[in-house]
Order: C-alpha cells, then structure tokens, then sequence
C-alpha cells in the first residue's frame, strides 16, 4: 500500500482532515500533505510515532499497511512485544501495588518510601463522580476531610493541591471510600500514569490493560477473602 497511502487511508476512515491530523499530531498541515502526496518516502521514527498516536493505531500496524514489514513476521514481533507488555505491566503492577500499600500504612517499612505517581485526570474524573453520585459539594466534602476547599477543587481539576494533603485520608474521610476502594482507586490512576508513559500501547491497550488489572485484583482479594488472609 505504501506508507503515503496507509496514512491517507487511515486518516479518511476516521473522518480527519489533512488538518485536524497534523493539529493533533503538533505538524504542519503542509508537511503531513508532501508526506500523502509520497515526498517523504522514508519518515523517521518518531514522526511514525506521532502519527501512529493521532490515527489512535499501534505503530507496528501502521508499518505493516504500509508494507514496510511482512504481516508473518509482524504477527511474531506483535507476539514477542505482547509478552514483554505484559511482562512490564506485571512488574508495574507489582511495583505500584507496594507502593499503594507503603502510602497506606506508612507505619509498615517495606524499604519503599516513594510517593505514587498519579494519573490526575483519571483521579480527577473518579473523584468528580463519586461526589456527584453521592450527591455532596466540593465543601463538605473539604470540611469532612479537614482540608481547605481549594485542595478538593484542584484534586477534581486534574490538579496538584498547592499545599501537600493526606490525600489516603481525604479519600476515606471526605469521599467516604471504604480501605479496599482507596487502595483500588490509587493502584488504577497509579498503573494509569505509568501506562501512558508507554508510547507501545494505544489508548485502548491502556484501557484494556486498565481493566484487566482491575478484573484481576478483584479476583484476587475474594481469593484471599474466601482462603480467610483477609480481616
């Protein structure tokens, strides 16, 4: 098919103008036409990176419609680069999953004291939900967690509070979460975050890893619950 044409076809079947893509992707529209009308026969990677993530495709399909790789052979490199994600993300959820636990039982010293990184829009649109379903306002839920209002709404704006919070506590006491769903909901923005450092994994490789992750622990804790390692 050709690089030019993978992109073009690509493009079309998502409904983008040549411009709308090369805003998405941080090109100019000038560039992303030379490159469909074939005068960039050979990008570099990053720009087929860029690419890949503004059609929202894996960057290996990408060079396979372009017939860059072979479909075989990129069936087998799909397989092998499939199991080394999993082998990070199970490395990940290990590490995030010791973290989560040292944040909520700082007393425990498990030689890991680093703050978990967080996914703040993910937290953010949990958080707002949450509230909304439970039908309170930014204020009581600040005046329930003993802290200013302003934490809450930078919290639930995606935002890093100005002044450092328990933010453990200001999920248990102002969002009323029980322990199993904090430590759920800091294990998924925390997984999130270093998922979407990945540039491997499409969005909805983040998701579906997201969920999986979510399925599994779940699966996890009524295992331990019904073999009594619970209390």
């Amino acid at each position: 098919m050709g690089f030019a044409n993978a992109v073009r076809q690509l493009r079309e079947q998502r409904r983008l103008t040549k411009a709308a893509l090369a805003a998405r992707c941080g090109l100019a529209p000038s560039y992303l036409s030379r490159l469909e009308s074939g005068d960039y026969k050979s990008p570099t990677v990053a720009t087929l990176v860029t690419l890949a993530q503004g059609l929202e495709v894996d960057p290996r399909e990408l060079l396979v419609l372009a017939g860059y790789v072979p479909d075989d052979m990129a069936s087998t490199r799909r397989r092998f680069a499939e199991e080394t994600i999993a082998s990070v993300a199970e490395s990940a959820i290990r590490s995030i999953s010791r973290t989560v636990s040292t944040t909520l039982n700082p007393d425990q010293d498990e030689g890991d004291d680093e703050p978990i990184n967080v996914d703040r829009g993910l937290l953010a649109e949990r958080l707002r939900t949450n509230r909304r379903t439970a039908s309170r306002t930014v204020r009581q839920v600040a005046r329930q967690a003993g802290v200013r209002v302003s934490a809450i709404t930078d919290l639930e704006a995606g935002r890093e509070p100005s002044a450092p919070i328990d933010l453990p506590q200001v999920l248990t006491r102002g969002y009323a979460l029980a322990a199993a769903e904090v430590d759920d909901l800091l294990f998924e923005v925390g997984l999130s975050q270093y998922l979407s450092d990945d540039i491997v994994l499409s969005s909805e490789s983040r998701r579906m890893t997201l969920e999986f992750a979510r399925l599994a622990r779940i699966r996890d804790r009524h295992s331990r619950q019904g073999l009594g390692l619970l209390d």
